[in-house]
């Protein structure tokens, strides 16, 4: 399977502050770790998210994202994997959202009407960086999860 995000089998980490856990995102020959808060969400809390997005892009929709780490609305920010299915390809970019830069309130039950359009290139002309996985693999990924 290309296409994958999961937490690692490793322990999570705590601190006094924030305890964290390690994940994976997979694309292709492409991967990325990451380090999700668990302050105020667990990892089923993001595996939930995870595919309520998948799911949500599998049936129709041209836009979700992936949310990797959420520190709770005071934190003003969050980060997250913006997709967007195009034809049989969905194409994944990494993002910090950043709350105040919105043109409303944050909301987690609203959150993917602030994923913004496709764009291949900034107001510089450089290209984003982005990566892209067929459908039928992200697909792949979801039957595995009883999606």
């Amino acid at each position: 399977m290309s296409f994958s995000i999961s937490f690692l089998d490793e322990p999570v980490i705590y601190d006094e502050s924030d305890p964290t856990a390690a994940g994976r995102l997979v694309i292709g020959d492409w991967e990325e770790v990451f380090v999700s808060s668990l302050f105020h969400w667990s990892k089923e809390d993001y595996e939930a998210q995870w595919l309520n997005a998948i799911k949500l892009l599998l049936n129709g929709e041209e836009k979700a994202a992936l949310i990797v780490e959420y520190l709770g609305p005071e934190a003003g920010r969050l980060w997250w994997w913006p997709m967007y299915k195009v034809e049989s390809t969905v194409y994944l970019r990494e993002q910090i959202l950043f709350f105040d830069k919105l043109k409303g309130p944050f909301s987690l039950e609203k959150a993917f009407s602030f994923v913004k359009e496709r764009q291949t290139f900034n107001e510089d002309g450089l290209a984003f960086s982005e990566w892209g996985e067929s459908v039928s693999e992200v697909q792949e990924f979801a039957n595995a999860r009883s999606i």
